[in-house]
């Protein structure tokens, strides 16, 4: 299985640090745009146009977001830790890919994590 790291970020500071944790870990990096928030994320990682078409909200604005994908838990737990020693600001929004999120467009998965935050 290949793992990888998928992201959306809004600074360059913050996508040269994920990338460079990811090569230190022989993960690979998936950019997410706006043009995937319609995607599954099975369909990201596996490279096929798998979507639904979802109505977006006028004026959505794309939070920041990374997904991590079949990585283990020690590779995801030494990531985070690298990631706050490079003293970059976080990423609000990460999650794992699951069984129970792989077909969940992009869009779906923003806006779970959204509300699991609110309710927080």
């Amino acid at each position: 299985m290949i793992t990888m790291i998928m992201m959306h970020v809004d600074s360059i500071e913050k996508s040269k640090a994920v990338t460079r944790i990811a090569a230190k870990l022989g993960e690979k990096i998936k950019p997410i745009g706006y043009s995937e928030l319609n995607r599954t994320l099975m369909g990201l990682y596996t490279g096929k146009p798998v979507t639904r078409q979802i109505k977006l909200p006028p004026l959505y604005v794309m939070p920041e977001l990374l997904v991590f994908v079949g990585m283990s838990e020690e590779k995801l737990d030494r990531f985070l830790e690298e990631y706050q020693k490079a003293g970059v600001e976080p990423v609000a929004l990460k999650a794992v890919s699951t069984m129970h999120n792989a077909n969940w467009t992009v869009y779906e998965l923003i806006e779970a994590l959204k509300a699991e935050r609110a309710s927080l």
